[in-house]
């Protein structure tokens, strides 16, 4: 991506937030911190144990989304089968369904538009994120990478940073994702670490204000 183009997309995602009404945000922070918790180690489980729904990165940001704001009953964990006892609060004031469908995702400015389930990746970060920074420095866990490789079919793709890891203990600093579909296969789900990722082979897929491919560090909407 030329360095015009990057300019415009910032731009463009910058500038396409909607009024706070308009999108979904927790009512507080306790809320905040059990969603960012629930998020976090739901991604990072979804590496050891993935679900059948988690096929891309979007539908991993989706899955770990939805099921973060669900009641985590004694049924839901059995179902989950988490390597670990999560021993987290769940979020208090969640939404409720509409016509069975949990209004979580905004697709397009419109404030009056219905809010849905299902968003692709361009579009969780164009209405369901906000920028900070093109300094993966500024990430906190629960926060996405936002790459967009223009040579590929499915252009654009997120990184979950986890951080610590309840699972792993070897490092400070893990980043989840899945590969999406790959050569013909159906990809799959990948963590490391961010050190690793900063020093990645293909530069293209650094992390760095250098790297014309990354668009930056997008924290959700809920989370703000």
């Amino acid at each position: 991506m030329a360095a015009r183009e990057l300019a415009g997309l910032i731009g463009l995602l910058t500038l396409a937030a909607l009024p706070a009404s308009a999108q979904l945000r927790l009512a507080d922070e306790s809320d905040r911190a059990a969603f960012r918790a629930w998020f976090v180690l739901l991604a990072d489980a979804a590496f050891y144990r993935a679900p059948a729904e988690v096929t891309d990165c979007s539908s991993l940001v989706r899955y770990a989304f939805r099921e973060s704001l669900k009641p985590h009953t004694a049924e839901w964990l059995r179902l989950a089968g988490l390597p670990v006892a999560p021993g987290l609060p769940d979020v208090a004031r969640r939404p409720a369904q509409a016509d069975g469908v949990l209004p979580l995702f905004r697709t397009t400015d419109s404030p009056g538009a219905p809010m849905v389930e299902f968003v692709d990746a361009r579009a969780l970060v164009r209405w369901n994120a906000q920028l900070l920074a093109r300094d993966a420095d500024a990430a906190r866990p629960g926060d996405l990478l936002y790459f967009r490789q223009q040579r590929q079919q499915q252009p654009d793709h997120l990184m979950i940073v986890v951080g610590s890891s309840r699972l792993d203990a070897s490092a400070s600093d893990f980043v989840v994702y899945h590969t999406g579909p790959d050569d013909g296969g159906p990809g799959e789900m990948r963590k490391v670490r961010l050190a690793d990722l900063m020093r990645h082979p293909a530069a293209r897929w650094r992390p760095t204000a250098a790297n014309p491919a990354f668009v930056g560090v997008f924290r959700l909407t809920a989370l703000s």
